[in-house]
């Protein structure tokens, strides 16, 4: 009969476990993206620094926070290739962050991610770089912000 108890128990304890997960995943909110809008999240996004030539990237809207320039900048491999958009931050210091903040432009604000990076070393950190998405109707939209000095500051939507 000692064994009794303990399976009860058991069985109690995994099923509060059951019953709380739910409840704990709820919280985090679960987007569903359209297969063929959904823009590459950070996961697997490119290196700008070493994926597309110097060459080959532009800038688009820029901001200042305090005495640092917030650029959104644009890009591609080679002519023909698909854009990539990232965010870039210059006149920083260690410890300063930048993110690229994108969204499909469709009529919803279901799909959209964020990607940052800080200054490690330097003046200067680039976020990593998302694939330019668009179709009939809907494209990404890409905004950089950035904070240097106690000042935050953001550009306008690219494009």
């Amino acid at each position: 009969m000692a064994k009794t108890p303990r399976i009860i128990t058991t069985a109690l304890v995994a099923a509060t476990m059951l019953i709380a997960a739910p409840t704990a995943t709820a919280a985090t909110p679960h987007v569903q993206h359209p297969a063929e809008a959904a823009a590459d999240t950070c996961g697997p996004s490119v290196d700008p620094n070493t994926y597309i030539p110097s060459s080959r990237r532009h800038t688009g809207p820029t901001a200042k926070a305090g005495s640092a320039r917030i650029q959104v900048r644009y890009g591609n491999k080679k002519a023909g290739a698909p854009y990539y958009v990232w965010a870039s931050i210059t006149g920083a210091r260690r410890g300063d962050p930048v993110q690229l903040r994108w969204d499909i432009d469709y009529g919803s604000w279901e799909d959209y991610g964020v990607c940052a990076a800080t200054v490690h070393s330097g003046t200067s950190q680039n976020t990593r770089a998302v694939k330019y998405r668009h179709g009939s109707g809907w494209h990404l939209e890409a905004q950089a912000w950035g904070k240097h000095a106690g000042h935050k500051g953001s550009t306008a939507y690219w494009p």
